[in-house]
């Protein structure tokens, strides 16, 4: 992606400006404060931004039209709508979106928040959303889908700061400036709530005062926020802790609603001309800052990426994993699921060299089966052979669990999977498995919809294991 400078601006070379953000970055002295914009949702037809489908669903859900939303502040406009045809409280709202949204963590997580994550000198984030797909992005990035980033929220009738120097942090903090999610009026849905907030941030009582000495001290990323100028051009004061004009710090901005406003970036050119502007998709940019990153420090691609299960160790494998079970001449296909199933941030069992037959492979192949969340058998032509062949030994393994644990086919222990033509009575396949869901993948291409609705099995699943050791 070639940065685009605004017209009129004269832009340093493209390796100094990466250069200067890259060090800046590397000493701790930038903060991404991450908008709607970098979340995005798979669907049939490609990728659709987050917070219109909650507004969609929002609306359905409250019983108003959703014809004709403004772009950029949809849940605003469906709160409206609401309030405006119905004799209702406001607060109503809020608890019927937190009811909305509670299927977002059973989406993938945005690539662009996957790479910021990767990004690890960051260690402070600031989100003006209130979902949990940046805190998604970090436990599964850094901490192999552990709950180990900690999570602060403002709100106008609380106070949530820092603890201390972000130098002395051992976790990433992930701050929602704009509140979290909750059933009551405890983040920003309209915009009523966005002056509330704000108001609140000036507040001697009710200001977060370590986060904006943080802020202070640091370079501002600002991606895709969708704030309006006024707001944009108020949150850099707050930041900076003095005027515009006196602070020489150079701060960022990919974001939309900035450089559509030609107004703010007239204002910013004058008084805070250390400010680099740019056009162009935020999520484009953040990906050539990973690109950059990563060419930067080779070793980080690794360390960052998410940390699953090794597929070839079973001793290794997390209870709770995903099992994909295949004859190895599909193994191109079912690398596929894999492959979109790492990247969902859920843990798959794939590789069988620690379960080759051997003194105690049938103990461990039992344990491998009793204790994953998922059991998907990959069924093609290849499975269809009468021979005696090591997925037939998982199969069985994999019935007499359900059975034993009286898993019901909707209870989704069980999900087989075809990637070609392949009957579902065909007579060489065990005929319980007519009892489950099928899914088609061919070729073992997996669908947005297939990917979501595995992670939501996976996260039910060890939710209710968590629940039982607790």
């Amino acid at each position: 992606m070639l940065l685009r400078r605004l017209e009129g601006i004269v832009p340093p070379p493209l390796s100094m400006f990466w250069d200067q953000l890259l060090q800046l970055i590397e000493e701790g002295k930038v903060v991404p404060v991450i908008g709607q914009d970098l979340l995005t949702v798979p669907e049939s037809t490609g990728h659709r931004f987050l917070y219109p489908l909650l507004a969609d669903r929002l609306a359905n859900y409250l019983g108003v039209p959703t014809a004709d939303l403004p772009v950029g502040s949809e849940l605003n406009e469906v709160a409206c709508r609401y309030l405006d045809t119905r004799k209702s409280k406001v607060g109503q709202i809020y608890s019927a979106l937190k009811s909305v949204a509670a299927e977002v963590d059973a989406l993938p997580v945005p690539e662009p928040l996957l790479q910021l994550a990767a990004i690890r000198p960051f260690s402070l984030y600031v989100t003006t959303t209130f979902d949990s797909c940046l805190v998604r992005a970090l436990n599964q990035t850094r901490f192999g889908g552990q709950a180990k980033t900690k999570v602060l929220a403002h709100a106008p009738t609380e106070v949530d700061d820092l603890a201390g120097e972000l130098r002395s942090a051992s976790v990433p903090t992930v701050y929602h400036l704009m509140g979290k999610l909750s059933a009551t009026p405890a983040y920003a849905v309209t915009q009523e709530d966005m002056i509330e907030f704000f108001h609140s941030l000036q507040s001697d009582t009710r200001r977060p005062a370590q986060l904006f000495h943080e802020l202070s001290c640091r370079s501002l990323l600002l991606l895709g926020t969708r704030f309006s100028g006024w707001l944009t051009s108020f949150m850099m004061r707050m930041a900076k802790g003095q005027r515009l004009s006196a602070d020489d710090k150079t701060d960022y901005v990919a974001d939309n609603s900035v450089t559509h406003d030609e107004n703010l970036v007239l204002f910013l050119e004058r008084f805070s001309r250390a400010t680099e502007i740019f056009r162009g998709n935020p999520a484009e940019f953040v990906a050539e800052l990973h690109q950059h990153w990563t060419e930067r420090h080779p070793g980080a691609a690794q360390t960052s990426a998410p940390t699953v299960s090794s597929p070839g160790s079973a001793s290794d494998t997390r209870q709770g994993a995903v099992f994909l079970s295949y004859a190895s001449g599909d193994v191109a296909a079912v690398e596929k699921l894999k492959t979109a199933l790492d990247v969902a941030g859920v843990d798959v069992f794939f590789d069988r060299d620690e379960l080759q037959p051997g003194a105690d492979w049938e103990v461990k192949l039992r344990r491998t089966i009793h204790e994953c969340s998922l059991f998907i058998p990959v069924i093609s032509s290849q499975t269809l052979t009468p021979d005696r062949r090591f997925f037939r030994a998982e199969w069985n393994l994999a019935l007499k669990e359900a059975e034993m644990a009286s898993f019901s086919p909707e209870a989704g222990f069980l999900l087989p999977v075809v990637i070609d033509d392949t009957a579902i009575d065909d007579p060489a396949l065990p005929a319980k498995f007519q009892q489950f869901q099928w899914r088609s993948l061919p070729g073992g291409e997996p669908s947005p919809e297939f990917i979501a609705h595995v992670v939501k099995l996976y996260r039910a699943r060890q939710a209710g294991a968590g629940a039982g050791a607790a």
